[in-house]
């Protein structure tokens, strides 16, 4: 149990937890709170002065010590919290940086404009409730949740989920006979895949989803979901895609480690076909395949992929930026969240951007962080065109439209997130696609004109593609919204729909078969 004010034992191997707060009563219920439950693992420093706790950082820092979470309250006479916090991130960058607030503050407008600025300066992870004498379970829920998220980031393995060949794989090859195997088989683990399997096998539905790698898709990659419904302090892309995972798992959904390369459109049932010749039959077809990142395609740059070159933004590359100069070239909100992530490890990030103004592809939210973190610099009307470096990233040379200048620029990391193209390519003709690839669906095949070879007396339902029983979620839909909630919202709703093609899938079968 750790005594208020004692000096922390720098040969201790533990990492540690700092808590600061000059409210006597508050600090000890604090500490004891902290000590009594993660003592074990963690060494639990606490002060009451906010000067004195800059102290103790710096001689952990000094003296190469681990800080897994800085817990500061808002309101101190020396400091506010969130100056201290902010004061820290230099120190210890990997730390989770938690802003304590009392009961009695908390709704107020001070408090709430305090929060607002704190986290838009980048200086705040979260903010917190102090534990009371009743309710402390509340106070444990998130410690706990930010211990892990440290934990994730200092293993990198952590931090991203893959799915291994599944211990059911029998049951993924489609009998002889042509039997329906399968209710529902999803393409795809993104988060309308998963969303379309928890809803689809909580409902009684046989599914399978079939995803070639890392679940997640672009969402995974996400430092910091803070917009989702229900995460009022945000959450991580890896920890809402292995929630998803482990959600889909226990209601019975089968996981199959494959790539699909063809889908055969039958009347009774649909057979995907996976790149070591498997084939998976379904009564229905979730395409929830996402897509893949945009190149530069620049010769220079393209040799060192990998070596300082990376395509997309991956949290496990992140860590290993602390000190370094990395430039991110993109706009959409994967873009923003990736800058802010590489905010917190990089000395300088700058974010190259075609476009004359980043709010015109970001959400609001993500524009004022970037606006006030101070080691962001956004370079508008602006292109990366060539680089270099000996065996790895060194030098980026960045051109100015609006001046025709060209300038190097010293860089230890390029991440690119410049849109993308869908993985539609193995799909047959009949499952039409609008001109950049994406998927039509619903409404908007009548629109586009794609319903020449329609032939059920109905229209198409939501998210059901050219071919009947085939549905498309997520951002491998034409003119979808690109969004966590919305991929979400679309793979669930899409399972509703498969709820009625099924009730009714032998009529329509027939008719198919005869027409006249």
């Amino acid at each position: 149990m750790p005594t208020v004010g004692e000096q922390p034992r720098y040969d201790d191997g533990r990492p540690r937890i700092v808590v600061v707060d000059d409210d006597p009563a508050d600090l000890a219920l604090l500490a004891d709170e902290l000590g009594s439950r993660y003592a074990r693992d963690y060494d639990v420093v606490a002060r009451s002065s906010p000067v004195e706790a800059m102290t103790v950082l710096e001689r952990l820092r000094a003296d190469g010590r681990r800080v897994a979470a800085v817990l500061a309250s808002q309101w101190m006479d020396e400091m506010e919290g969130s100056h201290l916090l902010a004061s820290g991130r230099a120190l210890h960058p990997r730390a989770k940086r938690v802003l304590l607030i009392t009961p009695r503050d908390w709704g107020q407008a001070g408090t709430a404009d305090a929060i607002r600025s704190a986290i838009a300066r980048g200086d705040i992870d979260t903010h917190l409730l102090k534990p009371v004498h009743d309710g402390h379970e509340t106070f444990h829920r998130a410690i706990s949740g930010f211990l892990y998220e440290w934990t994730a980031l200092e293993d990198a393995s952590a931090y991203e989920v893959t799915v291994r060949d599944e211990h059911r794989p029998g049951r993924s090859v489609v009998p002889r006979n042509g039997a329906p195997h399968f209710d529902v088989a999803i393409v795809g683990a993104g988060p309308a895949g998963l969303a379309a399997a928890v809803y689809g096998s909580s409902e009684g539905l046989e599914t399978i989803v079939i995803e070639r790698g890392a679940i997640g898709g672009q969402a995974g990659s996400s430092a910091m979901i803070r917009n989702y419904l229900g995460f009022a302090r945000g959450v991580t892309g890896a920890e809402l895609a292995r929630q998803a995972y482990e959600q889909a798992w226990v209601f019975g959904t089968a996981f199959l480690d494959q790539e699909v390369s063809g889908l055969r459109c039958q009347d009774e049932i649909h057979v995907l076909v996976t790149a070591d010749g498997t084939e998976i039959g379904a009564r229905a077809v979730i395409l929830a395949c996402g897509v893949s990142y945009n190149r530069l395609d620049i010769p220079s740059l393209e040799r060192l992929v990998g070596s300082g070159v990376y395509y997309g933004a991956s949290s496990a590359e992140a860590r290993n930026l602390a000190g370094a100069r990395a430039f991110l070239v993109g706009a959409g909100n994967s873009a923003g969240q990736a800058a802010l992530h590489l905010a917190k490890w990089a000395s300088e990030v700058t974010l190259v951007v075609r476009g004359d103004n980043l709010a015109k592809s970001m959400s609001r939210y993500l524009v004022d962080e970037i606006a006030a973190a101070t080691n962001i610099d956004v370079l508008l009307r602006s292109r990366v065109v060539d680089g270099s470096g000996a065996g790895r990233l060194e030098v980026l040379c960045i051109v100015d439209d609006a001046t025709g200048a060209t300038t190097a620029m010293p860089a230890d990391a390029l991440f690119v997130l410049i849109g993308a193209r869908p993985h539609t390519a193995w799909l047959p003709p009949p499952v039409r696609r609008d001109a950049h690839g994406f998927v039509v669906a619903g409404a908007e095949l009548a629109h586009d004109g794609l319903l020449d070879d329609w032939l059920l007396p109905r229209s198409p339902r939501a998210f059901e593609t050219s071919v009947p029983g085939v549905f498309a979620v997520g951002d491998v839909r034409s003119r979808s919204m690109k969004r966590v909630a919305s991929s979400v919202g679309e793979g669930s709703g899409a399972i509703k729909e498969i709820h009625h093609y099924l009730e009714t899938r032998s009529k329509w079968a027939a008719l198919r078969r005869n027409p006249a």
